[in-house]
């Protein structure tokens, strides 16, 4: 799921279930025992000093229960630390609050800048650099996709976008080519996200340049152009509309969405008729990876327990509830995928475009790519 502040993705009454526990081999164990170097449990006096928290709407809000995932995300460092977290949803997003309160933080910690606004943070210069000892249990290829910006951000959990299908309806191995979902059958059911709205639009609009311009070397904008015909009326300017459009449409509707969809729709037994793709390219699966990061605000005054903080939200406590909460992977590698995991598209068939395209480039550049998708598209 899409943990992007766009209000809440779907409503639904949740299904009874017993969640399966993973039997963890020894091996794992031990290297989870390592966390220990970085992070362990202990009684500590309370001092009274209070962190504040920056998030979006959504964290942890995919579950069954967020109070109670807030209570052990949030109550767990606040009992062992001894202080008060106040968590804070900023109405004009993380960054453009961040950008306000420069000079007079407000925070001392952000959770869920991405790969492409995060990196605007550090060049503007509003993290502090932090590096946990935890790094080394991180996906390594998320620190590559981040570039220098890893130094301040650290991923917590990440997924790659797709494309949502009925399998009743597209049957067999359905694996699109850009130019196959381009095809006036697909094109005229295909649901999008408006890129200069919408935080999924965005990264589809980059995973689309980065096949194009990064991949084939050719121009990306023609794409649009021959999709735009079909499309009137399926552009939205949330995830969540276009995914309530999706619940309500026919079999041969496509949505701009995540790769963890069946195993949301699996976990809370709506089914297993959603399948979800990458695209093609002779005969290669092409994704686009979306990271999100926790970092140090800088100005800070708490950068002890700021530094502890990250620390602890690598961890097994924090890391374990993320696929069945935020539905996307840990970035801790340590941590066990749930059994419902294995309804989604294997990842390791998966190329990240990311790998084509500098983060510092994306940052550069996406203001103009959005001009130009305005001017082609819009």
């Amino acid at each position: 799921m899409d943990p992007a502040p766009e209000g809440n993705k779907r409503s639904r009454k949740l299904k009874p279930f017993e969640k399966k526990l993973l039997a963890i081999a020894v091996v794992l164990v031990l290297v989870v025992a390592g966390f220990s170097i970085f992070y362990y449990i202990q009684t500590r006096e309370p001092h009274g000093k209070t962190l504040v928290i920056y998030t979006y709407s959504s964290f942890m809000a995919y579950g069954l229960n967020q109070t109670a995932a807030y209570n052990t995300v949030f109550g767990t460092f606040e009992k062992e630390y001894g202080v008060n977290i106040e968590i804070k949803v900023p109405s004009q997003g993380l960054l453009p609050t961040l950008e306000a309160q420069k000079s007079n933080p407000q925070a001392d910690i952000v959770i869920g800048l991405t790969n492409v606004n995060g990196v605007q943070t550090v060049q503007d210069g509003l993290l502090a650099r932090y590096q946990s000892p935890a790094i080394h249990y991180i996906n390594q290829s998320l620190l590559s996709e981040m570039g220098p910006a890893s130094a301040y951000l650290t991923p917590y959990e990440y997924s790659y976008l797709g494309i949502d299908y009925n399998n009743t309806h597209f049957t067999g191995k359905f694996s699109p080519a850009f130019s196959d979902l381009a095809k006036p059958a697909n094109a005229s059911n295909l649901l999008l996200e408006n890129p200069t709205t919408s935080e999924t639009g965005q990264e589809f609009l980059l995973w689309e340049i980065a096949y194009y311009k990064y991949l084939l070397n050719e121009n990306w904008t023609s794409w649009w152009t021959e999709v735009k015909p079909y499309a009137s009326g399926h552009v939205y300017d949330s995830w969540s509309t276009a995914f309530t459009q999706f619940e309500s449409a026919n079999s041969s509707a496509l949505l701009v969405s995540y790769l963890s969809d069946p195993a949301y729709n699996s976990y809370f037994g709506y089914g297993n008729t959603t399948g979800s793709t990458v695209v093609s390219h002779n005969g290669l699966n092409y994704g686009w990876r979306t990271i999100y990061n926790i970092g140090i605000v800088n100005g800070s005054g708490n950068t002890a327990l700021d530094e502890a903080f990250i620390n602890y939200f690598l961890s097994p406590t924090v890391q374990d509830l993320i696929p069945t909460n935020e539905w996307m992977y840990p970035a801790n590698t340590t941590t066990p995928i749930p059994p419902v995991y294995n309804s989604t598209m294997g990842q390791s068939s998966i190329i990240p475009l990311n790998d084509l395209v500098d983060a510092t480039v994306i940052a550069n550049n996406l203001q103009e790519w959005d001009i130009q998708w305005l001017a082609t598209f819009a």
